[in-house]
């Protein structure tokens, strides 16, 4: 699947994502709202809020906001290997679920394959937000 790049302006790498990284991880979210992948990075890139992500998938597209190369703020663990060592991918349409929903949650997972081939991250190493802070994401996944 194709992933369109919509990057966040390098003025905002201090804030949205300070340090380089090599991945090692995947971490799957889900959005809590019924965004398109378009509106959730471009929500992300504009806003001043250190939260942020590299990848948001719906049932239509793969849209990036955050370079595979440097972290992002998704995980809840500070300074730790999920904010600094893994790939954010958000599903969207995950507050009222549905067909929008599972179509998006279907290209999430070519997504995270393709991520995988190309970082070479085993499945082991590919987690639910939960997993690094204890909060219920992907929620409706768990």
């Amino acid at each position: 699947m194709e992933i369109r790049k919509k990057l966040v302006d390098p003025s905002k790498y201090g804030t949205k994502c300070p340090y380089t990284m090599n991945p090692e991880f995947i971490t799957v979210h889900n959005t809590y709202n019924d965004a398109t992948a378009e509106n959730e990075v471009s929500y992300m890139i504009r806003n001043d809020n250190q939260v942020s992500f590299h990848i948001a998938v719906d049932d239509k597209e793969a849209v990036q906001g955050i370079p595979l190369e440097r972290n992002a703020w998704h995980t809840g663990d500070g300074n730790g290997n999920g904010n600094r060592k893994s790939i954010g991918v958000e599903i969207c349409y995950s507050l009222s679920g549905g067909d929008r929903y599972y179509k998006a949650e279907d290209n999430a997972a070519i997504v995270v394959a393709q991520l995988m081939k190309q970082y070479n991250i085993p499945i082991s190493k590919v987690r639910t937000h939960q997993s690094w802070s204890g909060k219920y994401c992907p929620h409706r996944m768990l």
